[in-house]
């Protein structure tokens, strides 16, 4: 079998050869570029596939999209752009309706490679207001056009998915207003909160029509949770009933779905099966998160799918490598009996990652996680 076998294997149930291996290199391999330090033969999306061939390992993070492009009536969005002496970039994006206009700001640092909020652009009651006709006058445009060629030239190393946009409430979280702002918004402004929250999800309607139609076999919920947020209640109030309205539709349209959970997990994990999603992905173990390799099962439950399992900072020089070969003989150990454990790098091999240790892992598995 070749990767993408194995893991489509293991969603659908029955038993690959060997533990499915996928990394996610999309931040390393930004970094490197950023720093113009990647080998010329793994340059352009040839060049990308050649380093998964190479490296053993499937390609997940390469390979999702929203299928399609998301327009607004009577909403004029501008974009500003500051480039700093230092390689900082601040970037303004800011929204002007007919109710006033909202906007965010994101930092970008050259040193990480990355970038986040430093000011969300929902804070008020009015901000609400806006984000709502926002969502009100939302279009969607399907177009598969890059799914089907990621399907083509990705054929056996990866696995192609729908990217939609993340659940109402995860949105706020993470696009829109911040922790501290939506928390504060559901203590102070709670009956325009749910309003705000109704209207994104109706406005997600056209977009999961058109996933549903769309050739690639994966849906990724890229929520980005954490337990160190996302409490049980909230996750029961806002998250569960989303899952499952949303798996029901999908799972009719045949299609195989995991949710980004990175974080903590001790709170949310137990939650996920009941949902009726197939797969909680990037599950990170104690040291680096709060549940030990030994007891994911037992928190998770029987059914659900786990794809994880290795700390993406044990890829990182500052650790040794028996360190990360340890944590993958232990997955190896207690989850390969069921095949339902697909072996992943939980988040992503860090810029300074030793892209040698992905190699190891995958060694590792062809000898010590084969199925009989």
């Amino acid at each position: 079998m070749d990767v993408q076998e194995r893991l489509l294997s293991v969603f659908r149930g029955r038993k690959p050869d060997v533990m499915p291996w996928f990394a996610d290199l999309t931040y390393w391999y930004r970094a490197k570029s950023y720093w113009n330090d990647l080998p010329k033969k793994y340059l352009g999306e040839s060049g990308r596939i050649q380093l998964y061939r190479d490296l053993g390992c499937g390609s997940h993070e390469e390979l999702y999209d929203l299928p399609g492009e998301i327009t607004h009536n009577n909403v004029k969005c501008t974009n500003s752009v500051e480039k700093l002496r230092d390689g900082t970039i601040v970037y303004e994006e800011e929204y002007d309706t007919p109710l006033g206009s909202i906007a965010a700001v994101r930092k970008f640092v050259p040193r990480s490679v990355s970038s986040a909020y430093i000011k969300y652009p929902v804070a008020t009651r009015q901000d609400l207001k806006v984000l709502q006709y926002i969502c009100k006058n939302q279009e969607f445009k399907p177009d598969y056009s890059l799914q089907y060629d990621r399907l083509k030239n990705w054929k056996g190393l990866g696995f192609v998915s729908s990217l939609p946009p993340r659940t109402p409430f995860q949105r706020l979280i993470v696009i829109w207003a911040g922790v501290v702002n939506t928390i504060r918004l559901m203590m102070r402004e709670a009956e325009e909160l749910e309003e705000t929250i109704q209207v994104m999800s109706e406005a997600d309607g056209p977009i999961y029509e058109a996933i549903c139609e769309s050739p690639a076999p994966g849906v990724y919920f890229g929520e980005n949770i954490t337990s160190d947020v996302i409490s049980p209640p909230i996750f029961k109030k806002y998250h569960a009933p989303y899952y499952r309205r949303r798996a029901q539709q999908l799972h009719a349209a045949k299609k195989f779905i995991f949710v980004h959970i990175d974080g903590t997990l001790r709170g949310v994990l137990p939650l996920m099966e009941e949902t009726g999603v197939d797969c909680a992905q990037s599950v990170t173990p104690a040291p680096v998160g709060d549940v030990p390799v030994d007891k994911l099962r037992d928190v998770a439950g029987p059914n659900i799918i786990m794809w994880g399992g290795l700390p993406g900072v044990y890829f990182s020089r500052l650790y040794p490598e028996r360190v990360l070969r340890q944590m993958a003989l232990d997955v190896i150990e207690h989850h390969l009996k069921g095949y339902k454990f697909i072996m992943g790098v939980a988040d992503q091999v860090p810029p300074d990652g030793d892209i040698k240790r992905v190699k190891m892992i995958t060694k590792l598995l062809e000898k010590y996680a084969k199925y009989d």
